[in-house]
C-alpha cells in the first residue's frame, strides 16, 4: 500500500486532443487507483486536471493565500487525515508542500532542505562551500550595497528574483545607470545580484532515489535562453546531447552538484553554464523539467519523469530505465507576438514540412494568444517536438523550423 496522498494540483488538463501539456503528470497516469488513496487540494485552475471521479477534492481560491490555504487544509487534515505524504509538481508548489510536511509530521523535504533548491542565495551559498563554482552573488539590501556589489562583479550583471521561476522578473543590467533606475523603479528586497557569466547554458535533468543515486540522466543544449525568451521574444527550445564527453562531463559535475545540495528521492532540473575553460552552476529546482523537455523525454527515452519521481516518492519497486545514449530530441517553442492579446490571422504547420517533427502544436486562424508569463508549457506562437534523428540531425531540424515559421496576427479590437 501506497498509503493516503494529499496531492497539491494547478495544473488543468485540456478536453483539445492537439494539446498533450500536463497529461503526463496526470493523476490516473502518475497514482494506482488499487493502492493509492488520493486526496486532492487544487485551485481552480487545475480542477480540471483532477479525475471527474475522485471523491475527495477540495478547491481554494488562491494558493498564493498561505493563510487561507492553511486553514483550509487543517480541515482536510481533520477530516480526511493522517496523511502518509504530500506530493506537489509544481515548482510554485514545492514551498507550500514543504511547510504541509512540517505542519503535519509527514515525511518528505521539509522547507529547509526545499530552501535549497527555491532560494536561489541558498543554493548558491551551499555549492560555494562545497568548493563548486557558482556565479558570484549577493543578496539586494541598499541601493548602496547592490551598485558595490555590482561594480564588484562587473558590468553587464544579473538582477533576478530569490524565489522565481522560468526567468520571470530577471534583468540584464548594463551599467551602473541603469541599475540605479532599476532601485529607484521598485524594491529589490526580494532579489539577488548575479555575476554575468558568458557561456552556453545545458540542462541535466532525472531522478534520483532515496540515496541521491541517480535513476535517469539526460543531458540538452539550450536554443536561446529563457531570459531571452522572456525579454526579447526569441524561441526557446534545446536538444539532447549524445556526445559521451559532453554528457559525462555535463552529469559528474550535477551529481556532484546534488550531493552537495542534498537531494534525495526526488526529479531535479539543474542549468549549467559551459564557458569553453570551466563548467558554472546556474540554478536547481527539485522538479520535472519544464517546458516539453519532459514529454521528448518520454517519447524519445520511454521514461515518464513524473511517474518515475512519484514512484520513488511512494516507495514502489522502480524498473530502471535503460535509455539509448545516441538517440536525441528536442522541442522549440515560439512566442507569441507583442503586445498581446493578439488574434491569429494565419500560421504554417510544419508537420511534415521540416525533418523530424513529430509532434506540433500551431495556434489556428482565430485563436487569441494571450499572456502567460512563465508558462511555457502552453498555447504560445507555436511549439515543435522532434526525435528520430541524431543529435547533429536535430539541430539542423530546429534551426529549420525557427527559420521556416511563419505566424501572422492581429491586435484583438
Amino acid at each position: 500500500m501506497s498509503g493516503a496522498i494529499l496531492f497539491l494540483t494547478r495544473w488543468p488538463l485540456y478536453e483539445d486532443e492537439r494539446r498533450w501539456e500536463n497529461r503526463l503528470a496526470a493523476p490516473g497516469v502518475v497514482f494506482d487507483p488499487e493502492t493509492d488513496r488520493v486526496t486532492y487540494v487544487c485551485d481552480e485552475g487545475g480542477r480540471s486536471g483532477v479525475p471527474a471521479d475522485a471523491e475527495r477534492v477540495h478547491v481554494v481560491p488562491d494558493f498564493t493565500d498561505l493563510d487561507g490555504v492553511l486553514a483550509q487544509v487543517d480541515a482536510v487534515v481533520r477530516d480526511e487525515g493522517p496523511f502518509d505524504h504530500v506530493i506537489g509538481f509544481s515548482e510554485m508548489l514545492l514551498d507550500l508542500a514543504a511547510t504541509l510536511r512540517e505542519r503535519y509530521g509527514i515525511q518528505g523535504p521539509g522547507p529547509e532542505e526545499t530552501a535549497r533548491f527555491r532560494d536561489k542565495t541558498v543554493m548558491k551559498e551551499t555549492l560555494s562551500r562545497a568548493g563548486l563554482r557558482v556565479p558570484r552573488w549577493a543578496s539586494c539590501r541598499t541601493e548602496e550595497q547592490i551598485l558595490a556589489a555590482a561594480g564588484e562583479f562587473g558590468y553587464p550583471v544579473i538582477v533576478k528574483p530569490v524565489r522565481g521561476a522560468s526567468s520571470q522578473g530577471v534583468r540584464e543590467i548594463a551599467s551602473a545607470e541603469e541599475l540605479r533606475a532599476l532601485c529607484a523603479e521598485r524594491t529589490l528586497r526580494d532579489f539577488e545580484v548575479e555575476e554575468f557569466v558568458q557561456g552556453e547554458i545545458l540542462h541535466v535533468d532525472g531522478v534520483v532515489d532515496a540515496d541521491g543515486k541517480p535513476l535517469f540522466l539526460c543531458t540538452s543544449r539550450y536554443v536561446s535562453t529563457c531570459l531571452d525568451f522572456e525579454r526579447l521574444g526569441e524561441p526557446l527550445g534545446s536538444v539532447f546531447q549524445t556526445d559521451p564527453g559532453v554528457r559525462g562531463r555535463c552529469e559528474d559535475f550535477a551529481l556532484r552538484c546534488l550531493t552537495a545540495l542534498g537531494l534525495r528521492s526526488s526529479a531535479f532540473h539543474l542549468e549549467l553554464f559551459d564557458t569553453g575553460e570551466e563548467l558554472v552552476f546556474l540554478e536547481v529546482g527539485a522538479r520535472v523539467p519544464g517546458a516539453d523537455v519532459s514529454y521528448v523525454v518520454h517519447d524519445v527515452h520511454g521514461v515518464n519523469l513524473f511517474r518515475l519521481w512519484t514512484d520513488v516518492l511512494l516507495g514502489r519497486p522502480v524498473d530502471l530505465p535503460v535509455p539509448d545514449p545516441e538517440l536525441s530530441g528536442g522541442w522549440l517553442i515560439v512566442p507569441g507576438p507583442r503586445p498581446l492579446p493578439q488574434k491569429v490571422v494565419s500560421s504554417t504547420p510544419l508537420l511534415g514540412e521540416v525533418p523530424h517533427v513529430y509532434r506540433e502544436l500551431v495556434p489556428r486562424a482565430g485563436e487569441v494568444l494571450v499572456s502567460r508569463p512563465g508558462s511555457y508549457a502552453t498555447l504560445q506562437g507555436g511549439r515543435f517536438l522532434f526525435r528520430g534523428g541524431t543529435q547533429a540531425q536535430i539541430e539542423a531540424a530546429v534551426r529549420q523550423a525557427r527559420a521556416q515559421y511563419r505566424l501572422t496576427t492581429e491586435p484583438v479590437a
